[in-house]
């Protein structure tokens, strides 16, 4: 048996992670010939992990995506001999993360079984309704990996599938022309086909309930169905209107603590990738912590807490905890008032006077320790507000990172057990006028953040519809990461409350919250009662809905027909399924509009379509409004071009 194997990879920065090279390492064992294809010019950053193992590297331009690539090494690069040299054909990309058994253990598996073509996983008949159209998906082996044996790879059939095969443009056709269709074309040329993965006891014969299940049960595919692998893609997959969290976590616990792959592998390449809020929802990163330490020992870490204080009457509530965690530590006091500063003193205090930025000094003395606490007082008179609300974001604050000596232990072991968390901030404040605050997300702030972030080249996703998951005032933090501030000037420190968490993705780090079990229990009888008492608004005022995307449009819907009755005519960005859906609430439509680098057609819905550039903007002028009928995606994209064109009455549909 010689078997021929084919690995694409691609990365928009042309890295070769080290979970590349842990994947060839095992295919190494189980192909006689591997060939890597990299769709991009050149390898920048970790071609080790691709060299010591493939027979043969390829560069290619990314066109096609992975089937392009397996296109262009069959047809092109390798040409039919060579390939019909052998009798097995792999191919694979870099698409999951793995393999959590030896890869030998597979094929040795799958070579008892009868079929002239496997996959890993198969994706049952589906057929779904979108933008009021049926959808059918057919059965098929899922493409990121696949097996063709003796019978069909030398088969003329094979040879003409691939050269027939055109080089695709767009992902979508990838999906449906490709994966999709290839095992129905074999198959009904008398191929047989079957999958290494237990999918089937998810199956059902009602076809509108099948789903790809290594997006949405990849815990379960991999602790019980015999899927030795973790897509990428499920860590992204968006699940979160049709069921809670709790896999991505229980599938990583899993493959750290019962099999022998390093799961920092996945953290690596997915810090890099990813945005930092949509790993904060995905990885469920808010750590509950009691205030008993896990086991009975001293804490041998060089630990730092600094007090920024604003307020004289925060004095004596500072203190009480202060002295619950003096032996944990050196604590700095920090103040823009000598009055205050003088109070600490008598309390043997380090004191600092600090006016506005942090001084350099500081920071440089902090960063000298492993760990640093930062952490504010809160305004508890009840000059601004009646002070109960202000002592409530004291205990928000002071709770959930100070609360007694053995609560500090425990938040130093979820650092020292998660070597890539960076930075613990505490969770919003949802009570009295704060509740104002609640989805505010960048609050105007975000041409700014993008300016801050490539001034001093932090390497982060920065999203115009994800801002950060949370503006960090107070927090705990890695000393090696708190130094990046050192260089930091007034623009920064401005905007530093909503990078920070970027500037820890930039430094291969994640970030989380951090609540005590007592303030967690509270927090979250809150936010169900907010919870419900919104829901039961909405569905009283705009009708019922089934699930969370559904009340999403539903108030996205009511909306547009009230921000088009408030202008003479609109202009709708976009010609896709979203504008199709949303434009018959819209009777006052001028003509349609879309990005100067996409192809446009003249008309659309019986009107025009403009490219962005063709567009004037009267900006004393709001009687003519602009609704952006793009996806979350495309919205982040276009945003910046919008705003950059003078347009500032826009609404965008959910």
């Amino acid at each position: 048996m010689k078997r021929l194997g084919i690995y694409v990879t691609y990365d928009f920065e042309n890295i070769a992670y080290n979970y590349i090279g842990y994947m060839l390492h095992e295919l190494r064992k189980v192909v006689d010939c591997l060939i890597v294809v990299c769709n991009c010019k050149y390898i920048a950053k970790g071609i080790e992990n691709i060299q010591q193992y493939a027979d043969r590297v390829y560069y290619r331009e990314n066109i096609g995506y992975d089937a392009g690539g397996f296109k262009d090494a069959l047809c092109n690069l390798l040409g039919w001999d060579k390939v019909y040299q052998y009798n097995e054909l792999l191919l694979t990309n870099d698409s999951m993360f793995g393999p959590f058994k030896p890869m030998k253990d597979i094929f040795k598996e799958m070579s008892d079984r009868e079929a002239d073509f496997w996959g890993l996983t198969k994706y049952k008949e589906r057929e779904y309704e979108t933008f009021g159209k049926i959808i059918s998906v057919p059965e098929h082996i899922q493409s990121f990996f696949l097996v063709f044996r003796n019978k069909l790879l030398h088969s003329k059939l094979f040879q003409e599938f691939w050269e027939n095969m055109p080089f695709y443009y767009n992902f979508n056709e990838v999906v449906e022309e490709y994966e999709m269709k290839l095992t129905s074309f074999f198959y009904a040329k008398g191929y047989r086909y079957t999958s290494y993965a237990d999918t089937e006891v998810n199956e059902t014969d009602n076809i509108r309930n099948n789903y790809n299940q290594y997006g949405f049960i990849p815990n379960e595919l991999v602790r019980k169905r015999n899927f030795p692998f973790l897509k990428k893609k499920a860590i992204t997959y968006t699940t979160l209107n049709q069921q809670t969290q709790e896999t991505i976590p229980l599938v990583l616990d899993y493959i750290k603590n019962s099999t022998n792959y390093d799961v920092n592998l996945i953290y690596e390449n997915s810090i890099r990738l990813m945005n930092i809020s949509d790993l904060q929802r995905k990885l469920c990163l808010n750590f509950i912590l009691d205030n008993k330490v896990k086991r009975d020992r001293k804490c041998s870490y060089n630990i730092a807490i600094a007090v920024l204080v604003e307020y004289e009457d925060s004095f004596e509530y500072i203190i009480e905890y202060l002295n619950r965690v003096s032996d944990m530590g050196d604590i700095f006091i920090l103040s823009q008032s000598d009055t205050i500063l003088e109070k600490f003193r008598s309390n043997r205090f380090n004191c600092f006077f600090c006016p506005n930025d942090c001084p350099r000094s500081i920071i440089d003395k902090l960063s000298e320790f492993e760990y640093i606490c930062v952490i504010h007082d809160a305004d508890m008179s009840s000059d601004r507000m009646p002070s109960y609300i202000g002592k409530s974001r004291f205990y928000n604050i002071w709770e959930n990172l100070m609360n007694s000596t053995d609560y500090i232990k425990n938040v130093i072991d979820i650092f020292e057990e998660n070597k890539k968390l960076g930075l613990l901030t505490i969770p919003a404040a949802n009570f009295g006028d704060y509740f104002g605050n609640t989805g505010k997300g960048w609050d105007g702030r975000f041409e700014d953040i993008c300016k801050v972030v490539d001034k001093y080249c932090i390497r982060c996703h920065l999203d115009y519809t994800k801002p950060p998951f949370g503006i960090v005032h107070d927090y705990w933090v890695r000393g090696e990461l708190f130094a990046c501030i050192r260089n930091g000037r007034s623009d920064f420190f401005e905007i530093l409350p909503w990078i920070w968490v970027y500037l820890a993705q930039s430094q291969g780090y994640l970030s989380g919250t951090v609540e005590s079990v007592n303030y967690a229990k509270m927090n979250e009888i809150n936010k169900q009662y907010y919870l419900d008492a919104v829901c039961a608004q909405i569905r009283d005022q705009f009708g019922c809905f089934s699930n969370f995307a559904a009340l999403q449009k539903l108030l996205s819907k009511k909306a547009v027909i009230e921000y088009c009755q408030k202008h003479e005519g609109v202009y709708v960005y976009g010609t896709g399924k979203i504008a199709e859906e949303y434009s018959p609430i819209m009777p006052n439509i001028k003509a349609y509009v879309v990005s100067d680098s996409q192809k446009k057609l003249k008309v659309f819905l019986q009107k025009k379509v403009f490219y962005l550039s063709e567009v004037e903007t009267d900006r004393d002028n709001c009687q003519i409004g602009l609704v952006i009928c793009l996806d979350n995606k495309n919205q982040a994209q276009v945003l910046p071009q919008i705003l950059e064109r003078g347009f500032k009455d826009y609404l965008c549909v959910m």
